[in-house]
């Protein structure tokens, strides 16, 4: 009897929400092929490892896979434009990292200070309201005395990132996480006009291509090993880890993802609670 109860719950879920289920498993089935094709391009792809847990999309999964690969020395993270929402260091906090986030807006730090309190409190995450810019990154940073190798530095600023990196002294990250612009795709080199006062529209014009991305931190010494899947965000480390642990075509030729907005449609097993934050 209880069988039968579950079952007839299971068909009215599934005739209500039959368009949703379908879509789901199209947007599945087409996840699934990108990371197959991507494997086949070379075993050493970062797109296969691609998971969310607390990040917009896959990139949960590729930071992990990257420090699988190359390790960690000091656990230690810097974000520039955190969100409550999504973000690419959650994930390491609940691994037992420490770091700073750096937001400009008010409204959002105060959200960040709520739902976080408990990693605040036993100063794991830090939490500043700072606009970070070409011309104040380095005084910004210096003011954390954070260790001038950390592990990871992720930037999504919507716009100035290309300009921000070009004058970063102050810290030499050993991984990179930065947000490109995937409607120019290589070997295109394109990017906003600087502007210390920009606000993201909502609409294309933002950031940095990934060829300029490419040409531009190649200069620092690093190198490109990855974008994930949805044409967001791409990867870099100093060139000196990669050894054979990456593709060796370092590309943004080869590394290139396009823009996939309807993948960000792909719903996770579980509705997320932040109460995982403060256990």
């Amino acid at each position: 009897m209880i069988k039968n109860f579950f079952n007839r719950i299971l068909q009215f879920y599934y005739s209500t929400n039959k368009k949703e289920v379908l879509l789901q498993s199209k947007l599945r089935q087409e996840l699934d092929s990108i990371k197959k094709r991507e494997f086949k391009k070379d075993n050493k792809n970062l797109i296969p490892f691609g998971f969310k847990v607390f990040s917009q999309t896959d990139e949960d999964g590729i930071i992990n896979e990257i420090f699988h690969r190359i390790g960690t020395t000091n656990k230690q993270f810097l974000e520039f434009g955190a969100n409550t929402r999504f973000n690419n260091t959650t994930y390491l906090l609940m691994k037992g990292w420490d770091g700073v986030w750096l937001e400009s807006s008010e409204k959002k730090v105060n959200n960040i200070k709520k739902k976080y309190s408990l990693l605040i409190k036993n100063g794991k995450l830090k939490i500043y309201k700072k606009t970070i810019t070409a011309s104040n990154v380095n005084k910004e940073i210096k003011s954390l005395n954070l260790n001038k190798f950390i592990d990871l530095l992720s930037l999504d600023i919507d716009g100035n990132e290309l300009y921000v990196l070009n004058k970063l002294k102050t810290i030499s990250p050993r991984v990179i996480v930065v947000e490109y612009n995937a409607k120019f795709p290589p070997p295109i080199r394109k990017s906003i006009k600087y502007d210390p006062k920009f606000i993201w529209k909502y609409d294309d014009y933002f950031g940095t291509s990934l060829q300029l991305l490419e040409d531009n931190l190649k200069n620092f010494g690093y190198v490109l090993v990855g974008c994930n899947i949805l044409g967001v965000n791409a990867f870099f480390i100093k060139k000196k880890l990669v050894q054979n642990k990456f593709p060796k075509n370092t590309t943004a030729k080869f590394h290139y993802q396009k823009f996939r907005s309807g993948l960000n449609n792909i719903r996770s097993s579980h509705l997320s609670n932040d109460k995982w934050l403060n256990d």
